[in-house]
């Protein structure tokens, strides 16, 4: 039947395969249409959450590089303090 949608075609390989005995058994019957759709919103969950923790890093870098340069917020004695003697863990 003619469609204006692209059609695909999925091999049950073993691991989706367990998965869906695994829903069977719970009494849940997903189509693979819902398995797809699942799959790449967890997917995009993932790619999200990377992102969000790629501009926080960014940001925390980027805040720490001011400080270094301005020397704001900085303790020099515990600063000079480590380096004469090292990290210590309390």
């Amino acid at each position: 039947m003619p469609t204006q949608h692209k059609r695909v075609s999925v091999t049950l390989m073993p691991p989706l395969q367990e998965a869906l005995e695994r829903l069977h058994r719970r009494g849940l019957s997903p189509t693979v249409g819902e398995l797809a759709m699942a799959g790449a919103h967890a997917l995009l969950s993932v790619a999200e959450y990377q992102d969000a923790h790629r501009r926080r890093s960014a940001m925390l870098r980027k805040r720490l590089a001011t400080r270094l340069r301005t020397g704001e917020g900085i303790d020099t004695d515990a600063l000079a303090e480590v380096r004469r003697e090292g990290w210590a863990r309390t």
